[in-house]
């Protein structure tokens, strides 16, 4: 048994030196995790919302001029459609208070043309010939307007085509009935001559066809109800009070109105979250308030005079946008400030768009509209005479200053010598 145990303890050590001298340089350290590549964490983009831009009472005004022609629906006896339809033209003034409603008051005068009924016209031929007469009419309307194009679909400024809606009451004023209407009366078609006031309310809609940043081309279809008296001639079988149709179709134009910006829309402008934080905590606001001027005060007392070179001070604009914010307008003080102490330097407006870095579209050519905004606002709120302003820009030229965030320095200031 001894011999046994001693066997095997001897073929146990065997076995383990021959497994050393096996392993003995073959050793491999164990596979390492491949290391993990560290990468910042993303920040949270502020928020950042649409939001109208502060109007005034003077704001967002137009005017429409309208021509066209208005035919009365209960007044076409012997089917005279032709000769019922009758010139008209109209001319409003109204406001635009949100991106759908808008308001105006219209007046507007109508040639009308009435006729005689078919059972009449029948029994007097020959006093009555062939019914018909004419009068006058003006008409005064306060009209509501909903845009149905800016209800259904995102809000857009350089939109070519928008739709409304109209709904609008008021009074019509009949007067100059043709006289031989006085004799009607003996034959059973009495006609009162004398002035008519009624009741109107009419509903419709408009095309408007965007052919510059002023003007639109518009066309117009509404259906009228007015009282039955109208016309002169009362409703014999209803002494109640009732109404007649009747329908009118024009063409004209809508002139907008330059607002207190110098522009002629309705315009969005974005706002991130320290605007929000400025409207609902006085402190921040407070705080951002007095950093923004010290940043101004800095920047106006760094511009020295240096002929050929660009100004520290340029003006930045929201993408695809041309009008000057409000903020931007503390820069164009600055520029005016540093020209007056300055009359020995003239400056060139340079424009610039983020076209050449995809970021805009050179169609649009917001790199002139830009710098033409500048100068506008620099003559017209500063004034800056334009004996000292040149205007250069490019569609594709690379901004001298880089873009921030959603932000492009479209314009800058060059110095140059006064002549």
């Amino acid at each position: 048994m001894f011999n046994y145990i001693v066997a095997l303890l001897f073929f146990g050590v065997a076995v383990s030196c021959y497994a050393q001298q096996q392993s003995k340089g073959k050793w491999k350290a164990p596979k390492r995790p491949k290391p993990v590549k560290w990468e910042m964490p993303k920040q949270k983009a502020p928020e950042v919302i649409d939001v109208w831009r502060p109007y005034t009472v003077a704001d967002n005004w137009f005017v429409d001029l309208t021509f066209g022609t208005s035919v009365s629906l209960t007044e076409n006896a012997n089917n005279h459609f032709i000769k019922s339809c009758q010139p008209s033209a109209g001319f409003a003034i109204g406001r635009q208070f949100s991106k759908v409603w808008s308001t105006r008051f219209d007046l507007g005068y109508k040639r009308h043309a009435g006729w005689a009924s078919d059972e009449r016209i029948a029994e007097y031929p020959a006093q009555l010939g062939e019914g018909g007469y004419c009068f006058n009419m003006g008409t005064a309307f306060i009209d509501e307007q909903l845009s149905l194009t800016n209800l259904f679909c995102k809000y857009n400024e350089r939109r070519i085509l928008n739709i409304n809606m109209f709904l609008g009451v008021g009074v019509n004023y009949s007067w100059g009935f043709d006289k031989k209407t006085k004799y009607w009366e003996r034959y059973g078609y009495p006609v009162e001559g004398t002035d008519q006031i009624n009741l109107n309310a009419r509903g419709g809609l408009q095309a408007l066809f965007k052919i510059g940043e002023a003007a639109d081309i518009m066309l117009q279809g509404a259906y009228n109800m007015v009282g039955d008296g109208f016309n002169g001639v009362k409703d014999a079988k209803n002494k109640s009070f009732a109404f007649d149709p009747y329908v009118e179709a024009s063409i004209g134009v809508r002139i907008h109105l330059m607002d207190h910006y110098g522009d002629y829309r309705y315009y969005k402008v974005r706002r991130s979250e320290a605007g929000n934080l400025r409207a609902e905590d006085i402190k921040i606001g407070n705080y951002l308030d007095n950093e923004k001027l010290q940043e101004f005060k800095d920047r106006e007392a760094s511009e020295v005079v240096d002929f050929g070179q660009l100004m520290k001070t340029h003006v930045s604009f929201y993408i695809d946008r041309a009008f000057v914010n409000d903020n931007q307008m503390e820069n164009l003080r600055i520029v005016s400030d540093f020209m007056k102490k300055n009359p020995n330097v003239n400056i060139v407006v340079r424009g610039y768009c983020g076209a050449s870095m995809m970021s805009e579209s050179a169609e649009m050519h917001l790199a002139e509209r830009r710098a033409k905004a500048v100068v506008k606002n620099l003559k017209r709120y500063y004034n800056v005479d334009d004996s000292r302003i040149q205007i250069w820009y490019s569609e594709d030229a690379d901004a001298p200053f880089p873009m921030n965030g959603e932000w492009i320095d479209g314009v800058v200031f060059q110095m140059v010598r006064a002549e």
